[in-house]
């Protein structure tokens, strides 16, 4: 695999913020996800559950539901009292509305997707029609006291379920009034304590479903205003719950962290009576579930240790394959870290500020597996606050350590950086040439003369950088058939001739930097880009794919090579096209041009080109078996995936030069900043 020395490190204090709300789109392989933080991401079920869409969140903007509406539009809204509609294309808030109650607890869009109804914090259910270009308050229906802090339509949206604080009430859409209020806690011994209808659902028989404070599903006949079936999953409160498109399968989430499934089931073999049961408990979380999602083949759930679950539902699978494995999704599917080589620099992304530390450093050396003590420690330099409520997009560090950039919404900032012994001193360069933000990636040319800006529309700008603290702008990259979508992913050469630009629509496009031309694109695939770079001799474009494909373009022949027709025609192993963490960094070791360096959230990688590729019959992480293999044997064995999973989980990998390697780890144990769960009484305590 090739002997590097590692710098562990540990001290990114990253905490991922928990999930608030989830919005399954209702005809596609789309999850919307909201957290509390303010953020929104876009999963695509169909290019392997990868995170294509991150929206930065906002101190003042809190999301406390999300629905798709009129086709791929989301809407989002909280307790701010605005209506959100998100753009997608440009990973920003495109228009927001006054809802004019207040805070909004909820929000739904009915079947068809040409209303959206909010409940307020003033007791009022608002409708909103959605029109071409955004929303317009349509009516307002019957008023009562207490927040509304959950809706539901009925699928032939004639009537909404509205539930509040110890009762919930069924509205007539046409006519705007109530026509049944029903008291949830007429049956508890202890009645002066409120009950909370935290989730609800309304079933095309009529039944309503609710979720309340006191761990109880209940099954309601709305119009008889009567108790049908009453389920306790939780000895503390149900938060939420989802029903599945053919109204047989029911998922709730708990503030122990447990998530239930209901099913309605017959109750006599063959029999025509059926009746709720409660079937599949999961404790997937540590902390409150406060948002799942029915899908047709998976149960979704989001809590607040910031981890989505998506856990698939064996009878629904045709065939038992890899879609039949449980996901869980805690860290970003893009790097938070940048890394100066030269300076030996790392720059740390967080919500509203960067961290900017400096790598330790030893004299000794030692065994494999062996821990060096350091002669100096690491140093954290300087903390750089992003001014206002706006959360930063995208940084970067320049590999020279003299350069940091950064954007939020509204602003890009460029700084140059000092440092004068000890001491570190930050300058902001003036006069930064004004173009249309937010920026949603920045990279740095190799030389650090450079500042490449991805921007809207699939268009990159370029920036020289000048002595002692200035910038210019030299041209603006666009591809030539035109793009509605923003670039995500840059990756410049190391000799400052090429640039690679991913978009949203998934298109590669690469241009020649000497003569700022369009050059070529790579051949579409079928699946999003996770990462990609350019190898710095040969000029060979390496992209891994959210499906673990791994593809290998010749940038000035314009066309694949040799190697990548062979792992096409050959296929990878089954192993690794199995794993479910997509690749986010890939590198190159100059002392081996052969070797690429590629890393995901559990493992770290080293793919030898000059080795054989492995079939499935193989052993793919065969490392430690071949150490106890003599020579001979060894070599029959040997193939090109040099696979460690020692370093986990690990959110950032880099070769600072041809020995040195450092890894950036943030352990999930670490998470000190969460709130204490629900206390459990365990058996034998």
């Amino acid at each position: 695999m090739g002997e590097f020395e590692v710098h562990r490190v540990r001290f990114f204090g990253l905490v991922p913020a928990g999930v608030r709300c989830l919005a399954c789109h209702p005809r596609g392989p789309r999850l919307a996800l909201a957290r509390t933080d303010g953020a929104v991401e876009v999963y695509n079920f169909a290019a392997n559950y990868f995170q294509e869409k991150v929206i930065p969140g906002h101190e003042l903007r809190s999301v406390e539901s999300l629905c798709w509406a009129a086709g791929d539009r989301l809407f989002g809204a909280g307790l701010s009292g605005d209506i959100t509609e998100y753009d997608l294309s440009g990973l920003s808030v495109a228009r927001s509305i006054d809802g004019g109650g207040g805070p909004i607890w909820s929000m739904v869009a009915n079947s068809t997707g040409t209303q959206l109804a909010i409940g307020c914090e003033d007791g009022s259910v608002k409708i909103f029609q959605v029109v071409p270009g955004g929303i317009q308050f349509e009516r307002n229906l019957d008023r009562r006291k207490g927040r509304v802090l959950c809706l539901s339509w009925h699928p032939s949206d004639s009537h909404i379920v509205a539930g509040s604080i110890d009762f919930f009430r069924v509205i007539d859409v046409t006519s705007g009034q109530t026509v049944q209020r029903i008291m949830v806690n007429h049956q508890v011994e202890k009645a002066k304590r409120e009950c909370v209808v935290w989730a609800i659902a309304l079933l095309s028989s009529g039944t309503v479903v609710s979720a309340d404070s006191f761990g109880r599903v209940q099954f309601w006949d709305w119009e008889q205003g009567t108790l049908a079936e009453s389920h306790t999953v939780s000895t503390s409160a149900a938060l939420s719950l989802a029903v599945s498109e053919k109204e047989d399968s029911i998922v709730v989430g708990t503030s122990t962290g447990a998530t239930y499934q209901l099913q309605l089931l017959p109750v006599t073999l063959d029999g025509k009576e059926k009746r709720w049961v409660r079937t599949k408990p999961f404790q997937f979380h540590s902390h409150d579930v406060r948002a799942v999602a029915h899908s047709p083949t998976a149960l979704i759930s989001g809590g607040l240790d910031a981890q989505l679950v998506i856990r698939p539902l064996m009878d629904k699978l045709q065939k038992k394959g890899y879609d039949a494995v449980l996901r869980k999704f805690t860290f970003p599917h893009r790097r938070l870290v940048s890394c100066a080589r030269k300076a030996r620099l790392l720059l740390f992304q967080f919500s509203q500020y960067l961290e900017l530390w400096r790598l330790g450093s030893t004299e000794e050396t030692g065994k494999d597996g062996e821990v060096l003590s350091l002669c100096r420690m690491p140093e954290h330099l300087v903390q750089l606050k992003s001014k206002g409520p706006e959360h930063i997009y995208c940084s970067c560090v320049s590999p020279c350590g003299t350069w940091i950039g950064y954007s939020t919404a509204s602003r890009f900032q460029l700084y140059r950086v000092r440092c004068d012994g000890d001491g570190v001193s930050l300058r902001k360069v003036p006069k930064v040439p004004k173009l249309l933000p937010p920026a949603y990636q920045l990279q740095f040319s190799t030389n650090s003369d450079s500042l490449f800006v991805a921007s809207a529309r699939g268009s990159v700008h370029v920036f020289q950088l000048l002595e002692p603290g200035g910038c210019k702008h030299l041209h603006t990259l666009r591809p030539p058939s035109g793009c509605s979508e923003a670039v995500y992913l840059l990756a410049p050469s190391a000799d400052g001739h090429w640039l690679a630009a991913v978009s949203g629509d998934w298109a590669i496009h690469i241009y020649n930097l000497k003569c700022f031309k369009h050059h070529c694109m790579v051949p579409t695939y079928n699946c999003a880009v996770s990462a990609l770079a350019i190898h710095p001799s040969t000029n060979n474009l390496v992209i891994a794919y959210s499906d673990q494909q791994l593809l290998e373009f010749c940038i000035p022949e314009k066309q694949y090579t040799s190697w990548s027709r062979a792992v096409q025609s050959r296929g990878l192993h089954r192993t690794w096209l199995e794993r479910d963490s997509p690749i986010t960094h890939i590198t190159f070791n100059p002392k081996n041009p052969a070797h690429i360096l590629l890393h995901d959230t559990y493992l770290l990688c080293v793919l030898d080109k000059s080795l054989p590729l492995p079939d499935d019959s193989a052993l793919l992480m065969n490392q430690s078996t071949l150490k106890q293999l003599p020579e001979m044997a060894r070599k029959r064995q040997l193939h090109a995936f040099k696979i460690c999973k020692k370093f986990q989980p690990l959110l950032f990998m880099d070769l600072l030069d041809e020995n040195c390697l450092v890894v950036v780890e943030r352990p999930i144990m670490d998470f000190t900043q969460l709130p204490l769960p629900v206390q459990q009484k365990k058996f034998g305590t």
